[in-house]
Order: C-alpha cells, then structure tokens, then sequence
C-alpha cells in the first residue's frame, strides 16, 4: 500500500507494508503494535516503540512493516517548518529571475561574427 496522506491514522495488520514518499519531514508515531521502519540510503532499519515519534529524513521515502497487528499516524511538518522551506524557494525564484533579467543574450550571428570593432 502506498500512503497518499489523504488521512493521518493508519492500521497495519501482521506482515502489512506501507510505502511512504515525498514526506521529508514528516513524522511517525507508532500508536500500537511492533513496527520497523526501512530508510532510502541508510543501511539499516530502525524499530519504533509504541508512543515513539521518528522524524522522516531526506527525500522522504521510506517503507513501513508490521511485525504485528499496529496502527501509525502520519503528520506534517509543523507549520513553521513549512514556511521556512517556502520562504527558501521564494527567496531562490527572485535570485534566479534576477539573474535571468541581467542576463545578456547575444544572437548566434554576433557570436559567430565575433567581436564588433
């Protein structure tokens, strides 16, 4: 199953997979049951006790098994993470258009022709 974020609560039955992406950020709080948790890029897997809370890390994908009948709540990084991560990208489009609109652009035929004397 792969989580769409369409809700917060999720129940795993034994042996069930739950197939996290884009989440960086998010976090995992394991409600009940045994659950390990299989990170992109890290060589190995991390369990969670029930009540413990586990910040999703870089890219945000991540797989989620049930050694047992367990339940798990997704949520969103808290708002202020979110707009400092906006406020990052908003600061990076103006940089760019800046430099778009001081960029000099020179036709194929000037450059071919070399430099004007």
């Amino acid at each position: 199953m792969e989580a769409k974020y369409a809700r917060s609560d999720w129940s795993l039955q034994a042996g069930g997979i739950l197939s996290i992406s884009d989440a960086s950020d998010w976090e995992v709080t394991l409600e009940s049951g045994d659950v390990w948790l299989t990170l992109e890029g890290y060589s190995q897997d991390k369990w969670l006790a029930v009540g413990e809370r586990f910040r999703i890390p870089g890219d945000g994908q991540m797989i989620i098994e049930a050694d047992r009948d367990s339940r798990i709540r997704l949520e969103p990084p808290p708002a202020s993470a979110l707009q400092h991560l906006l406020t990052q990208l908003e600061s990076s489009t103006r940089r760019f258009a800046r430099t778009v609109a001081n960029a000099t652009v020179y036709s194929a035929e000037r450059i071919s022709a070399g430099p004007e004397h």
